[in-house]
């Protein structure tokens, strides 16, 4: 038998490097080279800054001698401006101080202010401290490297969804003004995209979309889902031979679904978000994956003249509120939460961040405000389509027309009760109010074509599906209601219901859905009209 080699120190030594440089590729590198060192040397193994601070140690706690022989070192340190120092409380315990540079300290500069403190019997018995700080110090730079770099990629993340909010509420010069710090600028018009890609795959997601854009579309990560992607693109044809961006990004990214609105005005930027949420549930039924949105004109505008004083009237009274305290939420906050809860449901309170009692508390205000019960479908549907009428330009040519229409429109009994409304206000006694024309907008014939546009597709394409359709409407959209009414089970309802999202191309069970529009669409048959089965 041979006799085995005798290790020298230097190989020793060598081999504690090698399994340094092994320790520091795991996870942080600080963590595990600290535990190491502290099974090696036998002794406390702490990171700490010149005031004292613990920022990682093995083991986790140290004891009080151990924090008050530290802090005498690295007093001791900052009096004597010295790099290392060696403390002895005791004959068994004594304390070694080195401090740690960063990549990128300049020689002679101020140190870095982290300190390697070995607290032990034999703090130097080894060089391993020695060897272990420039490890550390690398390891360091690049655990806060990565940390402010996510914090960088956060506040940009939040920039953006800022930007986003500020759209779809309107407030066009100061998203612009925040965009031109971001960069890229809006592009106006602009066409939406909602890119369902999957939680892990955002950020290829994202990286794919700046690829194929230039980097010239404004890409957000959608703060209600995590699993979509919002882009709001140029909305300028693609050049000749190239392929449409919702064409590009479901070759590009596997099993992802896109879903495209019109070419709108960056003001209509809420519509164009609600245009794509809509298409994105009719591609995921397609095998190219991706859909864009089948334009019909909208309610808004098809009630013109009339639908504005109607819309005007329902929201006086938030329209005018002024809180008791300069606290409480204002007409402008109150109309925000709203709108964006109509469109988002629970939703609303991760696009706003806020909490849900908050969402709940301004609910209510706007509740009693306009005299509404918000739990109904035909009450959300009243004020959401008060709101998306409102959200519609004014401008002089608008404003002239909308006049005309209504001075044509309007009943004489409605003109005069409006009329005895605006003497008893200048008089200053409480306003009468005004009847509620809804009834009347929805026999209007122009609303009844919009309605037979809507859900004519169920009749022809699946008339079996109308009374599904008819009775979640009923049931105010609850999925366990309407159930038990259809005497099937839940996965069932939900089955009928996707396949309606197919037939009307348009999203049924995840907000923003339509179904406010439907609910209008069959009030509008049902109260009278041409075809009141459509």
């Amino acid at each position: 038998m041979g006799v085995p080699p005798v290790r020298s120190p230097d190989s020793s030594r060598a081999a504690d490097i090698l399994t340094m440089h092994r320790l520091a590729r795991k996870g942080d590198g600080v963590q595990p080279l600290l535990r190491w060192l502290a099974r090696r040397t036998g002794c406390w193994v702490g990171l700490v800054d010149t005031a004292g601070d613990v920022h990682a140690a093995s083991p986790a706690e140290p004891d009080s001698e151990v924090i008050a022989l530290v802090a005498d070192g690295l007093r001791a340190m900052r009096v004597r401006g010295l790099r290392t120092f060696v403390a002895g409380a005791s004959p068994d315990r004594s304390g070694a101080l080195l401090t740690v540079d960063l990549p990128g300290d300049r020689p002679g500069a101020e140190p870095s202010g982290l300190v390697l403190a070995v607290v032990g019997p034999d703090p130097l018995g080894t060089a391993a401290p020695a060897d272990a700080g420039p490890l550390l110090g690398v390891c360091w730079w690049a655990k806060e490297t990565a940390r402010a770099r996510r914090r960088v990629e956060v506040a940009d993340a939040r920039g953006r969804e800022a930007v986003l909010h500020l759209l779809m509420s309107g407030n066009l010069a100061t998203a612009h003004q925040i965009a031109g710090v971001l960069a890229p600028r809006l592009h106006d018009p602009a066409r939406f995209h909602v890119v369902e890609c999957g939680v892990d795959r955002r950020a290829e997601t994202i990286r794919v979309c700046t690829e194929l854009t230039g980097g010239r579309a404004w890409i957000v990560r959608c703060p209600v889902y995590s699993d979509h992607v919002l882009v709001v693109a140029s909305a300028n044809p693609a050049p000749d031979g190239a392929r449409p961006l919702e064409a590009a990004l479901t070759a590009e990214i596997e099993g992802c679904v896109v879903g495209t609105g019109d070419a709108l005005a960056l003001r209509d930027t809420a519509v164009g978000y609600q245009q794509a949420f809509h298409a994105l549930a009719v591609a995921r039924g397609r095998p190219e994956r991706w859909a864009r949105f089948d334009a019909a004109l909208g309610l808004p505008v098809v009630l013109g003249g009339r639908g504005r004083v109607w819309a005007d009237h329902l929201l006086a009274p938030l329209t005018a509120y002024v809180p008791a305290r300069a606290a409480d939420p204002d007409s402008a906050t109150l109309t925000d939460t709203v709108r964006s809860w109509l469109a988002f449901s629970a939703g609303a309170t991760d696009l706003m961040k806020i909490h849900r009692n908050t969402l709940a508390s301004r609910l209510r205000r706007v509740e009693s405000l306009l005299g509404l019960d918000l739990r109904l479908v035909g009450d959300q549907a009243k004020l959401d389509l008060a709101l998306r009428i409102g959200a519609l330009p004014r401008t002089r040519e608008h404003e002239a027309t909308d006049r005309e229409t209504t001075r044509h429109e309007m009943t004489r009994h409605e003109t005069a009760d409006l009329v005895r409304t605006a003497y008893r206000a200048a008089e200053g006694g409480p306003p009468t109010p005004a009847p509620a024309p809804f009834d009347a907008l929805l026999r209007l014939p122009a609303v009844q074509e919009w309605a037979l546009t809507q859900l004519r597709p169920v009749r022809t394409e699946a008339p079996g599906l109308e009374t599904t359709l008819r009775t979640w409407l009923r049931n105010d959209t609850r999925l366990s209601s309407t159930a038990e009414a259809l005497g099937v089970s839940v996965t069932g309802t939900r089955k009928r219901l996707a396949r309606l999202e197919q037939v009307l191309r348009r999203s049924l069970l995840r907000p923003p859905n339509a179904r406010l529009d439907l609910w209008v669409a069959v009030a509008a048959l049902e109260g009278g009209g041409p075809d009141r089965n459509f």
